[in-house]
């Protein structure tokens, strides 16, 4: 079916998440015609699972932020052989769903081709991406304690650290007695009142946040981007980016999921942050567009992730306040002597809530049995866990990858998603590392009794939880083996820029989201400043 109806704007932005409402913001503000299309729709504060009584349950069903372990209407389908999937279609993408813990990467996370060479080097460097962390920072009101020694210095935070837990205390003594490195836990959630929302409660568990708090994009960004001038299309599913003769972008066709009409909305640039998984499947159904590389889709990072649930004889009350207590960067740099290149990072976590014991525990941990016992366990367990996570830096792989299935198409004629990841031998070794680690965390915390988690089965796939969706449609400096150069602009189509984490040329051993936002607030600033070159070829086009 052809499309009925055209529009235009200057800027288009594919995708409403924590990239998309950056974008957004910078070129609103710029004066710029900006509009964003948003396949979901907008989250209604009452609806999240945080507001309703069974809320454990629905994070694990209609909340659940694997895309492929709940039924919402705005999602499409995506197959995959093992993994999880985080990703939320919907105004804030999936910071709906997401923990807001928020640290950075490190200097070596962008050099490992000298480090090890099994990895390439970013073609920019911690240096050049820091004033970007800082700035986003800033405007999201990050709260945490500067001076931790495994990182560079770096500016305040914009608010003071979040409570230090029951659960973190029994920890940093654990650490201490083993003498590792830790550090209190950065958070996207404001500890005191800031920008118009109020400070954290310490309610706990946060996985939308209905206060605004936690920063959401779409209560923390998306009102300021919208009172600039942006516009914001809900409801819109791109079909398709077309290319005009000249090899640029031009605008694309997309769905409106309300009415069922086709329509065509034409740009001079393209911004596309549609996450890991959505961004590299709309360049392959739209004719294999910047793909001269052959890299789109190739290279799925997801970090390798082991677990522990440990309990302790003292009540920690694990069960309050924000999900990530402590960090520790004892592990993260490379040491060969262990057998393997690279390195993770313990997240240390909550423990459940008591209706979460009975559905399936906690990453995997022990669930409460029902009928006899029943009490008595709960009696003796709740309140006295503590979950603690490594998360590693895998390397790449290009059979590690996102692919459509010609043969199997969806009901718009799109062909299904598919995602393969496997985790290498040396990621292998480094996740029993990680292991034995814990162990030894549990052992210096005293623990009554300590509960792996490695995620994989007894054929030796990897059913990974840690979520991650990176390296997709990666940086670099060499066209033949990169999707994007060091602004993110696609070295094939010029006006179109990607700013999702599909960029990321190494996963790192943290949380994206702090990096992602970085990434995405230089380039749409880099858009911004060159918009007349950039638009230049393309605006006959499309005016």
């Amino acid at each position: 079916m052809s499309a009925t109806m055209d529009s235009a704007c200057d800027v288009l932005i594919i995708g409403s998440g924590a990239s998309g409402s950056l974008s957004a913001l910078v070129l609103a503000q710029a004066g710029l015609d900006v509009l964003c299309l948003e396949q979901g729709n907008w989250v209604d504060t009452k609806e999240r699972a945080h507001e309703r009584p069974d809320w454990a349950w629905q994070r694990q069903d209609t909340w659940n932020p694997d895309v492929n372990s709940r039924s919402n209407t705005d999602d499409y389908r995506v197959d995959t052989n093992a993994s999880h999937v985080l990703m939320w279609n919907g105004v804030g993408g999936s910071t709906n769903v997401y923990g807001a813990i928020w640290p950075r990467y490190r200097p070596s996370d962008f050099r490992k081709g000298d480090e090890h060479g099994l990895q390439p080097n970013w073609p920019i460097s911690y240096e050049d991406l820091a004033p970007f962390y800082e700035r986003v920072d800033r405007l999201l009101g990050v709260s945490g304690l500067a001076g931790d020694p495994a990182m560079p210095p770096r500016e305040q935070f914009p608010t003071k650290p979040l409570p230090f837990s029951r659960s973190a205390q029994k920890l940093s003594k654990a650490f201490d007695r083993l003498g590792w490195h830790w550090w209190p836990a950065e958070a996207a959630v404001i500890s005191e009142d800031y920008d118009g929302r109020p400070g954290c409660n310490s309610c706990g568990l946060c996985f939308g946040c209905s206060r605004g708090s936690m920063s959401l994009f779409s209560q923390s960004v998306w009102p300021k981007a919208l009172r600039a001038g942006a516009r914001l299309q809900t409801n819109a599913r791109v079909l398709r980016i077309e290319i005009g003769r000249d090899g640029r972008a031009t605008g694309v066709v997309w769905k409106d999921r309300i009415s069922g009409r086709e329509e065509r909305t034409r740009a001079n640039v393209i911004l596309l942050g549609a996450n890991g998984v959505g961004t590299p499947r709309l360049l392959l159904t739209s004719d294999n567009l910047a793909n001269s590389s052959g890299m789109v889709g190739r290279n799925l990072l997801h970090h390798t992730l082991v677990s522990a649930q440990i309990q302790v004889e003292e009540q920690v009350d694990g069960h309050v306040g924000h999900i990530a207590s402590l960090i520790s960067r004892e592990f993260a740099e490379t040491d060969l002597s262990r057998g393997f290149v690279n390195g993770f990072n313990f997240n240390c976590l909550t423990s459940s809530p008591s209706a979460a014991e009975l559905s399936n525990g906690w990453l995997g941990g022990s669930a409460a049995p029902w009928g006899k016992g029943h009490h008595q366990w709960f009696e003796k367990n709740f309140g006295h866990s503590i979950t603690l996570l490594a998360m590693g830096d895998d390397l790449p792989n290009p059979e590690n990858r996102v692919y459509l299935d010609d043969a199997v198409t969806d009901a718009d004629g799109i062909p299904v998603t598919r995602v393969n990841y496997a985790p290498g031998e040396n990621d292998r070794r480094m996740m029993n590392f990680g292991l034995d680690r814990l162990v030894d965390i549990g052992r210096a915390a005293n623990a009554i009794t300590i509960e792996l988690n490695d995620y994989r089965d007894t054929q030796g796939v990897y059913r990974t939880p840690a979520w991650h969706l990176l390296g997709t449609c990666r940086m670099g400096d060499d066209p033949e083996m990169s999707v994007v150069n060091r602004w993110n602009q696609a070295w094939d189509v010029p006006n179109l820029f990607i700013v999702d984490g599909s960029t990321l040329a190494t996963g790192g051993v943290v949380n994206p989201t702090p990096t992602v936002s970085a990434l995405a607030l230089r380039a749409a600033e880099y858009v911004r400043d060159n918009y007349l070159e950039l638009s230049r070829t393309t605006r006959s086009a499309v005016t």
